[in-house]
């Protein structure tokens, strides 16, 4: 919800329009923003106004807010590009919280707000009828009960054996007040559980309700609202997939392929608290305005870590909106990339080029936790196959001395070096930045047994 004062010094609450049935078109401009001037150039919006308006059917509500914060209102009247007030007649205000309030990514940002409080980005469509077409699409109230179930807000992915608890949100698509309520969980077409409700809620009024527990195994859910007197079904019920974390071993290899605005991007592991395990961030360049180049950029960066037990999730972010976008105008223009593997060389996840803001992958350590879960000495490499460097995971039942040879398929000894190691993991990083493309062979000895891994060196 927002409340905005206009240029004529009128006070606008979003909640009271939509309250009233009315969509609201929502512009999000900048003064300075040249494809803000353009498209308010059109009259697209002021067609608009003039059907539907308060001149109009008074049907709808349309709204520019001036939304930059670094801006003065006296640039709405007096900017580079012009008078605003010149392009824009119907309502106009200055706002410096709304920004933050829809999470602004660019200018121009166009909403349709319908009165349900759903929201759809539109953009910049050319035609009123255009518009009027995504407009009619809004949900509307009803005369009589109708009880709508409005969104499915838990969680979505399982983790071990750890139960579901859902949260779903109703609302009342009816003109008379919504009292009480059955909300039944629906697994495989089978009711599994009906929760009573009972409140309160006047027209497009909500609340958040959160259910019984479901079982840790359940792949698809409906919930249905169900109310005496309803009467319309069509809005009853939502169906979710709830997915289950991938199992993983403990050992995790972080690749970022860094495009030329590489400070923009960051990432992270969470355990099952929501704790940060592992993190990574790369420095801004000074070779423009943007932060593009610097040391970091169009490069590969690997990053190993071992984890325990446990249920963990991998998120990435990009400050400014556009993933790892190359822009030929800039660097090399090439896309950057992040992998996520394991221990046993399995992808948990993968992005390239424009992943928007953020992203992220759940996944389970199952594996290759611990020397108690072995009985014999073991091995794992990765990243294999291998750009640069390898690392080497021994599980060791007791403390050994180790030797690591890497051999080419000549025969040739390319790396050798010997160690000393306790029981339990231990972990070594082996250099092979130097070394051709083509296969070699990983020899780990172990007082005086030999384990050998095939390793892929690309290039």
């Amino acid at each position: 919800d927002f409340t905005i004062t206009d240029l004529d010094g009128n006070t606008h609450n979003l909640y009271n329009i939509l309250d009233e049935g009315k969509p609201v078109l929502l512009d999000l401009f900048a003064t300075w923003c040249g494809p803000c001037w353009s498209f308010a150039e059109t009259g697209v919006f002021d067609e608009l106004d003039e059907a539907y308006g308060v001149n109009g059917d008074n049907s709808l509500f349309t709204v520019a807010v001036e939304a930059d914060p670094s801006t003065s209102v006296a640039e709405i009247t007096n900017s580079d590009l012009g008078d605003w007030t010149d392009v824009i007649h119907y309502t106009l205000a200055n706002d410096d919280e709304i920004a933050d309030l829809y999470e602004l990514a660019y200018y121009p940002t166009i909403y349709l707000i319908c009165p349900d409080r759903s929201v759809t980005e539109v953009g910049q469509l050319s035609t009123a009828a255009a518009y009027s077409s995504q407009i009619s699409a809004c949900p509307v109230a009803i005369e009589g009960l109708n009880a709508g179930m409005r969104s499915y807000d838990g969680e979505l992915v399982t983790c071990g054996d750890g139960k579901i608890e859902p949260i779903v949100t109703i609302m009342n698509m009816g003109s008379e007040d919504m009292t009480t309520c059955l909300i039944q969980t629906i697994v495989d077409g089978d009711v599994i559980n009906s929760y009573n409700w009972t409140g309160s809620l006047s027209t497009y009024g909500t609340d958040q309700v959160t259910l019984p527990e479901i079982p840790s195994n359940t792949s698809n859910v409906s919930f249905s609202v169900v109310m005496d007197g309803d009467i319309q079904a069509s809005d009853d019920s939502i169906d979710i997939e709830i997915e289950s974390a991938t199992e993983s071993h403990a050992y995790i290899h972080v690749e970022v392929d860094a495009d030329y605005y590489v400070g923009e991007t960051s990432w992270n592991i969470t355990d099952a608290y929501g704790d940060i395990v592992f993190e990574g961030s790369y420095e801004f360049g000074t070779e423009d305005d943007f932060g593009g180049g610097g040391p970091d950029a169009n490069m590969i960066h690997d990053h190993f870590t071992e984890l325990s037990e446990g249920c963990y999730t991998f998120n990435v972010f990009d400050s400014y909106g556009d993933g790892q976008l190359g822009y030929s105008s800039s660097g090399p223009g090439t896309d950057g990339s992040i992998t996520l593997t394991d221990g046993d060389g399995n992808e948990l996840f993968f992005v390239s080029g424009n992943w928007e803001s953020e992203a992220s992958a759940y996944f389970e350590v199952t594996n290759g936790v611990g020397i108690e879960e072995v009985l014999e000495n073991s091995i794992s490499v990765f990243p294999n196959p291998t750009y640069n460097k390898t690392s080497v995971s021994l599980n060791l039942i007791k403390s050994s001395n180790i030797t690591i040879e890497l051999v080419n398929t000549l025969g040739q000894k390319v790396f050798v070096q010997e160690y000393s190691m306790i029981a339990g993991r231990n972990t070594v990083d082996v250099s092979v930045e130097n070394l051709n493309a083509g296969i070699y062979y990983l020899n780990v000895t172990v007082d005086t047994e030999t384990i050998t891994e095939k390793l892929n060196i690309l290039k």
